[in-house]
């Protein structure tokens, strides 16, 4: 065999090797490309089902991405960075009082039980496990929030008025999943559209898009890469021995932020009532307006709207000046921050929601005037 045959031989069988290992690594995204999507369901009743499915079991490997660049604000890092950063899940998921979230991130290991008997979390990198003493009246989000199943039902349940329609169906994890868009009708939210893609037979979630007004990228999409619909075990977590043991009360946003729970709140700011006066069961915090154009006021001490303030500052912040005080403006589509500082009161505001700056200026101005009552 002369030396260009055999040249000429290595030559094709490295091209067999080569075409072999491009079939291997593209199998899946092929696979995935092959796979039956769902048809397209009636909208509402792919809603309704959606809203029904908190019974409904599984068990999975889920991954959300935020797209939003939010500032550190006291107390609340882990909060901000499950909005702006990759948090991968694996969930167990029995029951609205059974299931078991654990977060793996680069950091370590955190998990989340819940139980009838009580909530629990274990921490890998510090080899704790926490028992969780009573319900808080107004929990801050976690990872397991951003579980399709979980964030699908919670938006679509605050927006039952909003119109929807159908969307092309897709194939997530194994799932022939139809979809549905919800369209805010309130101008003043800063939310363009929610998709979700749901199994048409239990309506557990399998992947939601939030997409801010005016954009056409997502800012949050979360999505399951395994799921298998089976009811799974979860029990009590066994630490090893000479793992630390504690226990502590909840966490609510009014140990984290330090609410002043004697401030009163007004009953309407901007033209918009009160839907919480004592927002999660916190006086001091109170929810105003409806569905997706909503948004938060909680009074604070000074000191944490001073850090506050400063760490809105760094994001790019501006402070605008009110008739009776100031405001510190943020907005990072689609949430709007505001930290009010009153000239009147002396008080200090925290304001957050998926609304107009604009809406959340008027809000602001109306806190600044208010008279001081109370403690």
């Amino acid at each position: 065999m002369t030396p260009s045959v055999v040249r000429h031989e290595k030559r094709r069988r490295w091209a067999v090797v080569a075409a072999v290992a491009a079939v291997l690594v593209c199998a899946p995204s092929v696979v995935a490309a092959l796979a039956p999507a769902g048809a397209a369901a009636d909208p509402d009743r792919l809603r309704a089902l959606v809203l029904d499915s908190a019974g409904k079991p599984y068990q999975g490997y889920a991954e959300s991405a935020g797209s939003l660049a939010l500032p550190e604000l006291p107390n609340l890092a882990a909060v901000t960075a499950l909005f702006s950063m990759r948090t991968p899940m694996r969930a167990w998921y029995a029951g609205p009082d059974r299931y078991r979230v654990d977060i793996l991130g680069t950091a370590g290991e955190h998990d989340v039980y819940r139980l009838p008997d009580g909530e629990y979390t274990w921490d890998y990198g510090d080899n704790t496990l926490t028992e969780l003493i009573g319900e808080p009246a107004l929990r801050l989000p976690r990872a397991a929030d951003l579980l399709p199943p979980e964030l699908a039902r919670r938006i679509l349940g605050a927006a039952k008025g909003d119109p929807v329609s159908a969307l092309p169906g897709r194939n997530v994890a194994g799932v022939a999943a139809s979809g549905v868009r919800l369209v805010p009708a309130d101008p003043d939210t800063t939310v363009g559209r929610v998709d979700v893609w749901a199994d048409p037979a239990t309506g557990v979630a399998v992947r939601v898009e939030v997409t801010a007004r005016g954009q056409e990228t997502p800012i949050l999409v979360t999505e399951f890469q395994q799921l298998e619909q089976t009811t799974p075990v979860v029990e009590a977590p066994r630490p090893a021995l000479g793992s630390g043991f504690g226990v502590t009360s909840a966490p609510d946003v009014a140990d984290t932020l330090g609410t002043f729970g004697q401030v009163p709140l007004p009953s309407s700011l901007a033209g918009r009532p009160v839907v919480s006066s004592n927002f999660g069961g916190v006086q001091g915090a109170a929810l105003y307006g409806r569905g997706l154009a909503a948004f938060a006021v909680i009074a604070v001490p000074r000191t944490v709207a001073n850090a506050a303030g400063d760490a809105a500052g760094k994001a790019g912040a501006v402070q605008v000046k009110l008739a009776a005080g100031s405001v510190v403006q943020l907005s990072i589509t689609p949430l709007s921050l505001g930290i009010v500082r009153s000239s009147v009161s002396r008080r200090s505001y925290l304001l957050a929601g998926t609304v107009t700056p604009g809406v959340l200026k008027a809000v602001a101005d109306e806190l600044s005037r208010l008279r001081r009552s109370g403690p």
